[in-house]
Parts: structure tokens; sequence; C-alpha cells
């Protein structure tokens, strides 16, 4: 069987992540490479700086290639930004009269009519997600196929982005030396990758905490019903603390991922973190405490925000008792905590599934869109190759070794802390 390589790229504010993925003659979906780099040329998803954005991009992609042993010729592209929109849109399907079965060529056609509406000129259409047919009146129909009807409609989730944005990000992409194939927006791929069966059918709102947006998706009914994106994350964490203490945001970010916390009563008043801030010429001492103080107003303004995206009439009588959060940014200890507080509903903390052979420490939320953007492409989009050839590398039995060098980067660039963490949980399952 010629083997099956897809390549998704999350290109978010703060990082560049590369995913290659190959299905198996079992159809299963393993990742036979990876690539993390820092990525500066981004804000709140949207390029500002397409030449970082390329570097960051070109890098990325090569650690992935030489640890797959592979050469990447296209990719998934991940979209996402306060220029994402959508709507939900009923259309009557044009078929032949009479009562016939619907075919392929139905189903076809009703996509097309669900995207033929007038856009403005500087807005592009990015997906038309069918949601429920209705077969001469017939409400509720997932899949109509085979069944007779004399008139189809059709019940579509259509999202769009803004032209200007796109093409940034596409010739950023492209001028790393790739081909986009196809361009995903991530509220959506993310969740092939975080909800389960039962959340997606019986109502959940997904929110992905990224570097610069928190990207959200409601599911209902088995399909998505809503998209939007905020323009707040771990960015704005950070950028908080170094404003609060007067140290730069490199300064900053360290003391959010050393000592960051959402819930400052559980703090400890004693320990005392030594800061330089840039407006004095002696240190600051403060304490977690306080850290937390800022943190947590960030953190309930962010969900109160999300709250507010989510009051919209077609979403009134939808059971959305469920808050999925994955991405970096709701890692944050107490984040959960303020979260079920505001919301009043069930929380949880997704990482990404669905993919075997993650490398050890990137079973973690932060790579949720990443992996969503691939089994978003392997499970929607016509099937190709991404891979242009194969340097002479054997995938399989290679891969792991050539793995331990690539990684090596992605553990250069990772929080110490959490290399930390992971070192004392292998020395425990070592016994030592």
């Amino acid at each position: 069987m010629q083997e099956d390589f897809r390549v998704a790229i999350d290109i978010g504010t703060t990082k560049v992540c590369t995913i290659i993925t190959r299905r198996r003659a079992d159809h299963r979906v393993e990742v036979a490479g990876i690539g993390l780099v820092p990525c500066s040329g981004m804000s709140k998803g949207l390029v500002a700086d397409s030449q970082a954005v390329t570097a960051a991009v070109r890098e990325s992609l090569a650690i992935a290639s030489a640890d797959a042993g592979v050469e990447i010729a296209s990719v998934y592209a991940g979209l996402t930004g306060t220029h994402v929109e959508s709507k939900n849109r009923w259309v009557n399907v044009p078929r032949a009269d009479g009562m016939r079965a619907v075919t392929d060529l139905d189903l076809s056609a009703a996509k097309k009519a669900a995207g033929k509406f007038a856009l403005a000129d500087d807005r592009k259409l990015l997906h038309v997600i069918p949601r429920s047919y209705a077969l001469d009146g017939l409400h509720g129909v997932r899949n109509p196929l085979g069944m007779h009807t004399g008139e189809l409609h059709v019940e579509s989730h259509v999202i769009t982005g803004s032209v200007s944005a796109i093409t940034k990000l596409h010739n950023a992409v492209s001028d790393a030396g790739v081909r986009i194939s196809s361009m995903v927006v991530e509220p959506v791929a993310t969740a092939d990758a975080v909800l389960t069966a039962d959340e997606r059918e019986d109502g959940a709102v997904l929110i992905d905490i990224g570097g610069g947006t928190s990207d959200i998706a409601v599911y209902h009914t088995g399909t998505v019903i809503h998209t939007a994106v905020i323009p707040v994350g771990g960015f704005q964490f950070s950028n908080d603390l170094s404003i609060a203490f007067s140290i730069d945001f490199d300064a900053a970010e360290q003391l959010k991922l050393e000592h960051g916390t959402a819930a400052p009563e559980l703090a400890g008043m004693s320990d005392e973190i030594t800061l330089h801030p840039t407006t004095m010429d002696q240190p600051l001492a403060i304490t977690k405490r306080e850290v937390g103080q800022v943190l947590k107003e960030r953190v309930s303004e962010l969900c109160r925000m999300i709250l507010l995206k989510l009051e919209e009439p077609h979403l009134a009588d939808v059971p959305t008792d469920r808050v999925v959060f994955t991405g970096g940014g709701a890692k944050l200890e107490g984040f959960l905590n303020i979260a079920k507080f505001i919301f009043q509903r069930k929380v949880r903390l997704a990482t990404p599934r669905g993919l075997d052979g993650m490398p050890a420490g990137t079973n973690d939320p932060s790579y949720s869109a990443a992996v969503g953007i691939a089994l978003w492409g392997l499970r929607n989009l016509p099937s190709e190759n991404h891979i242009s050839r194969r340097n002479g590398i054997a995938v399989s039995g290679e891969t792991q070794n050539s793995r331990s060098g690539a990684f090596a980067t992605i553990r250069g660039w990772l929080p110490r802390r959490e290399w930390d963490r992971k070192s004392d949980r292998e020395k425990e399952t070592a016994g030592v």
C-alpha cells in the first residue's frame, strides 16, 4: 500500500508546531515526525512580521522533516484570529423534479449551494460544514443518502475569513518552501483531537486558550453549530505581569511559568520571589499570592468574555452544560476552578487524542490544535500525500532514533519546569 503522509502546521502567537502523520495499513494514524520552535512574528493570530513567521515555519518544518526522514512538499495550515466569522444557513438544493433517491451528487450539490452567497470583497469562504438535512419538510436527517424525497434542503455551518489575513499567512508559509494544500480553521480542527463522541452529541463548548487567541467551538447533535475567536490568550497573562511588576516580557513569561497561579488564596505569603524591575535600581521582593492576584483578574475577565461570545440567539436552547478547555493557557494553576465558578457548568482540561506514537512530553493541551489540524484533514479533505520523497530513510524503525535528536530541540525550548517534572516522573517510574 502506498504510504499516506499528511503534514499539519499550527502557527501560533508563541510557537510553530509541525506534525507529520502517517496512515498505517490498519488505518490507524501515527506520528512520524514533529518540530516545535518559538515564534515572534504573530500577534493575536495574525501575521505581524512575515519574515519572522517564515523563518519559524521553515525551522519547524526542517526539524519535523529530519525527525521523520522525509521531505515535506505541502501542508495543512491552521488559521485563527478575530477575522474568522461563522453563521448557519438553510438552503434549497437544486435537483430534478420528482420523487427520487438522494445520491452522492445531491450531497455535493448541497454543499455547493450552501456556499453560494454574496461575500464582501475582503471576505473568503473557508468551510461549508453540513449539519442536517430536510426531506420534504422532515427535519433533522443527518445522512439522507439513499432516502427518497421530492425536495431537499440542507443546514450548514459556514465559516469565512479576511482575504488580507489569509493571504499574509499563506504567503508566509509558502515562502518557507512548501505548498499549502488547505487552510483549516483551528476552532473546528481542535475538536477532532479533544472532544468525545458524547460531548459532540449531547452538547459541549470547546475553548482552546492559545498564546494570543482563545478559539471557541460549540457542538451539538454531532456537529459544530457556532465558532468564534477572542483576541486574548496566554500572552496577555504574561503581559499583565510585565506591566504590574515593571519587568520585561521574557521575565514575566518565566514568572508565569515558575510561579503562576490563578488561585492566590491557596498561595503562601512567606515564599518570596525576587524580581528586577526595569524602573528600579534594586531588586523587588514579591509573593506568589501577589502574582496570583494579577492572573486571577485576567482569567476571570477572559471567562466573562467567552460567556458574552456564547450569548447568541441560536445557542439559547442548546444544552451546553459541558465546557472543555485545551491549549497551553488553560494549564495555569487554578484556571479550571475560576472557569467552573463563572460558567456554572462541568469543566475539564483536555489533551489531544487520536494519534499513535506521540513523543513523551507532547501529550499536552498545547499540542491539541496541531493534532486536530492533522486529524481534520485526514477525515474531511481529499486523499493526498504531503511528502515529495523519502530521502532513503525508513520511517518505521529509524524514526524513533532520529526523533531523539530532533526532539532535543523541542526539549531545549520548552520551559525548564516541564522537563524537571518529566524527569521526576521518570525517576518515580524507575523506582529511583
